[in-house]
């Protein structure tokens, strides 16, 4: 059933062994008609259901537990890793999740209870911490094609290096390193709420043989962290790589120009000792003087360079 609750939508999944409340877009009438249809519900938790983000959390209650979980999102405008989250009541017999409506894997599930879809098959939920883990395992499975993606995106960083796009180049490294920054704050907590869950959920609800799958969702947590682990030593590598080509770069052009100063400076000397107006100048008054005077100027010049060619500062 889906429910309009004033711009927001509420969907409710019921199965006979639970009850799932879907809630899209949370406002305060959504969470007030929360708090009618779950009367023991906390404020305090109510109110961690509306901006700005939580960070991830487990709460135990006495009929119920309250998660708030963080999981990354691509924007494909921006090209940035965005933070959606998702906060979850769940008890004996029910389950409430809240979120912005960004997290594709959660409109899936709801095609799952309506029969459109196999995201997990229907006769497999038996109780609310199976559809938990459900729910879950899909968010955590959607976050490695992002990561995949990230570890092109450093790929193509380690080809663009050495070309002339400096420009470009660094604004690419400073996007992905902000993107594995943001992903890795956002992942931080799963594997201590997970795990904190593993042990407060048996008071409240039926966990028969979920634990192993439970474990399994915290090795994918690891997995995750290890690649984010990885990306982020591999981009600071490109990164300080990055400005090393760039001293260096640098270096070659002071360089260059202290190279081409050393050449000027004799001439300009040579130049200026010719402009003198002293009674005996060589070359002074004779046929041709000019290009004579101007001969020497560039022989100085020429000389002086090839004493810092041959000490290869050109």
């Amino acid at each position: 059933m889906t429910k309009k609750v004033g711009k927001q939508v509420m969907r409710i999944f019921n199965h006979p062994q639970m009850t799932w409340v879907d809630v899209t877009e949370p406002s305060a009438e959504a969470l007030g008609e929360l708090r009618r249809r779950y009367p023991f519900f906390l404020d305090i938790d109510l109110r961690d259901c509306l901006p700005p983000y939580q960070r991830p959390k487990l709460l135990e209650r006495d009929q119920y537990l309250f998660l708030v979980l963080l999981f990354p999102i691509f924007d494909q405008k921006t090209r940035t890793i965005q933070s959606a989250e998702l906060d979850v009541f769940i008890g004996k017999d029910f389950i409430v999740t809240n979120h912005a409506g960004t997290l594709r894997p959660l409109a899936d599930a709801a095609l799952t209870f309506e029969g459109q879809n196999n995201v997990c098959p229907i006769e497999t939920i038996n109780c609310p911490a199976n559809w938990l883990h459900a729910l879950l395992s899909s968010l955590l499975t959607s976050i490695f094609p992002m990561l995949t993606h990230i570890s092109s995106d450093i790929s193509a960083l380690e080809t663009e290096l050495f070309r002339e796009t400096k420009g470009e180049t660094v604004k690419e490294i400073l996007r992905v390193k902000s993107n594995i920054v943001d992903f890795r704050r956002i992942m931080q907590g799963h594997k201590h709420v997970i795990e904190r869950f593993m042990y407060l959920a048996p008071k409240i609800l039926s966990m028969t043989k979920l634990e192993v799958y439970y474990e399994d969702m915290v090795g994918h947590t690891k997995e995750i962290w290890d690649f984010l682990e990885n990306d982020k030593n591999t981009i600071d590598a490109i990164y300080e790589s990055y400005l090393s080509l760039i001293t260096y770069e640098s270096g070659q052009a002071t360089k260059t120009l202290t190279a081409l100063a050393f050449i000027i400076f004799p001439a300009t000397l040579t130049a200026a000792i010719f402009a003198m107006k002293a009674e005996y100048m060589p070359f002074a008054g004779s046929h041709g003087d000019f290009w004579l005077m101007l001969g020497v100027v560039f022989m100085v010049a020429a000389g002086t360079a090839s004493y810092l060619k041959s000490k290869k500062w050109l």
